[in-house]
């Protein structure tokens, strides 16, 4: 069943947990959509209120970890021993996790985020919509939401899960980078529970980004072809990504995942270098520049951003706790695929591949595209606010390159990278959830291991089924919604493997400490004794 090799079993219990909980979510959608949305949102305005400050809290530390991580003499250590060779080139690495992180992403939100953001800043901040002030904060807020904060939440989980398949020899799973902290009781039940959530969470994440890329090429559809978007051309699209990721992930993550995310990592640095050369590169480089520092000088103050004044407009729950919710609801399998990828490495190296490089090419991507619409609006006079209102935020970044020279030939191939890029975000997924689904007998091989091809195909067709019956019944928001509901528990989860991975830590700096201190003793008595 499935192709299950001799000696693999299904994790039946793990895989049951998404399946019921979005399947009883699914039903009441299709019962009583108005008792659906109301039900989303009221439960969505219940955790962001009372426990969105946690969110923040909880991500802020993950980012200042990272870096302890980075100048901490314990990031000399090596994934798999001090022996261990690396699988992958550096190129490679990198590009896979790029589009790993964030692909869909950071060709939908660049556009409607500077725009969006400038016109209708946070009410707490106090901005004039539309000045220079909103213009810079909201720069800044695309860097927050973009950069540093969720490259932070995948690396944490990432080195966690790393460490303890491939140091520690545990099983290659989420439910591992409990070890530290729980010992022999991390496994069983526990591992069940906990790798059932995190299937949970990546189903709701991978389908809400699915979402996304639906929309947008719907809309370059019609910008392309005057095809209009809509129930039969989302199903259409969604079949053919669902068949393409499908496909890709059947083939390994050696062929099909790793030759797409090199095609997809040049496309997007054509695509950057295009803008800057023909887009109007000083005031996008300056902003860029004045932006990067305002978020700096900035950062632990925008993190912590709740506006509890009687009066708000929920504006940090919506967009900035949202987007925490969002990264968490991937951080888990992200961080198995990082994790996958990173043997023979250090966790120095593997933050500066999957953290701090990812992050700066997003921060100038989002630096160029985000510059290139505020000065289509505001300088050159064009309304995009209409198109957004009209249109919707999908359509934004393909219409900027109408302002940029030969859009005939561009526009395709951005439709073309908007597709790919899900594809590459998908088919990592998929595999990543497939090999969580089976029990490997081979615990130490277990990460090197291909899921069968009937379990990819069956992630697959769920994740793709699972976001077309959202859009169909909720919309953006309730795709936003549910990412959301996805996630907010993986915090937890990721804390409790932060802090065990602490302790355990503390422990053995104390064992060496007193073997150390043994050696010196034994070492001292016996010179005495000569």
């Amino acid at each position: 069943m499935l192709g299950i090799k001799e000696g693999q079993k299904l994790r039946y219990g793990v895989i049951a947990a998404p399946l019921v909980i979005f399947g009883a979510i699914l039903i009441l959608g299709f019962i009583d959509q108005k008792a659906f949305h109301a039900l989303l949102w009221d439960f969505f305005k219940l955790l962001m209120q009372n426990f969105g400050w946690m969110l923040s809290l909880g991500c802020l530390s993950f980012v200042f970890f990272a870096i302890f991580l980075l100048v901490h003499p314990i990031g000399s250590t090596r994934f798999g021993g001090k022996d261990a060779k690396p699988e992958f080139s550096t190129w490679n690495w990198w590009a896979m996790s790029l589009c790993a992180g964030m692909a869909m992403g950071i060709v939908f939100w660049p556009a409607p985020e500077a725009l969006k953001h400038s016109l209708a800043p946070a009410g707490g901040m106090l901005l004039e919509p539309g000045s220079q002030q909103a213009m810079l904060w909201a720069m800044r807020t695309s860097f927050l939401h973009w950069t540093f904060t969720p490259y932070s939440i995948y690396v944490v989980c990432g080195v966690l899960i790393a460490y303890a398949h491939y140091n520690l020899k545990k099983p290659f799973a989420v439910s591992s980078a409990l070890y530290p902290l729980l010992g022999d009781r991390a496994f069983g039940k526990t591992a069940t529970v906990v790798d059932g959530l995190t299937l949970f969470a990546i189903v709701g994440g991978v389908a809400g980004s699915l979402g996304y890329g639906l929309l947008q090429l719907g809309s370059g559809m019609d910008f392309l072809f005057g095809i209009v978007p809509g129930p039969v051309v989302w199903t259409a699209l969604c079949i053919l990504i669902v068949a393409t990721y499908t496909t890709s992930s059947a083939t390994g993550l050696n062929k099909g995942i790793r030759w797409l995310s090199d095609k997809n990592a040049i496309l997007f640095i054509g695509l950057l270098v295009f803008a800057i050369l023909f887009g109007p590169t000083k005031f996008s480089m300056n902003l860029t520049v004045q932006a990067t520092g305002d978020f700096v000088n900035n950062f632990v103050s925008a993190m912590t951003f709740t506006d509890p004044f009687p009066g708000g407009d929920l504006w940090p729950q919506w967009w900035d706790m949202y987007w925490w919710a969002d990264w968490l609801s991937f951080a888990p399998i992200t961080g198995m695929f990082l994790a996958r990828l990173c043997y023979g490495r250090t966790i120095r190296e593997f933050i500066v591949v999957n953290l701090i490089l990812p992050a700066l090419f997003a921060l100038i991507w989002f630096g160029i595209f985000g510059g290139l619409t505020l000065h289509t609006h505001f300088l050159e006079g064009v309304d995009l606010k209409v198109l957004m209102d009209t249109k919707g935020y999908e359509v934004l970044m393909l219409r900027l390159f109408d302002f940029l020279p030969a859009a005939e030939i561009v526009r395709p191939i951005m439709l073309f990278t908007i597709f790919i890029s899900f594809v590459t975000l998908a088919d990592s997924m998929t595999s990543t959830v497939s090999m969580l689904s089976i029990d490997n007998p081979d615990v130490e091989q277990s990460s090197h291991t291909e899921a069968p091809i009937g379990m990819k195909l069956f992630w697959g067709l769920l994740i793709g089924t699972t976001s077309l019956v959202f859009m169909f019944i909720g919309g953006l928001d309730g795709i936003k919604v549910v990412k959301t509901i996805a996630g907010v528990p993986i915090l937890l989860l990721e804390v409790a493997m932060l802090v065990g991975f602490i302790m355990f830590m503390v422990k053995q700096s104390r064992k060496n400490s007193e073997l150390v201190h043994n050696i010196y003793e034994v070492e001292y008595v016996t010179d005495l004794k000569n």
